[in-house]
C-alpha cells in the first residue's frame, strides 16, 4: 500500500471509529483491501 493510501486510509478510519462505529465496521466497506493491507492499517490504528 502507498503512504499516501494508508495515510488517507488511517484518517478515514479514525473518524469513522471516532463517530462510534468499529474497526471491523469501517473496513467492511472496503472489500477491495487485501488481508496484509487490513492488518498494516489496524496495527497503525489500534
Amino acid at each position: 500500500m502507498s503512504s499516501l493510501k494508508k495515510k488517507l486510509m488511517i484518517r478515514v478510519i479514525t473518524k469513522r471509529m471516532a463517530a462510534g462505529e468499529t474497526f471491523e465496521e469501517v473496513i467492511a466497506d472496503y472489500p477491495k483491501l487485501t488481508e496484509a493491507e487490513i492488518e498494516e492499517l489496524k496495527a497503525v490504528i489500534e
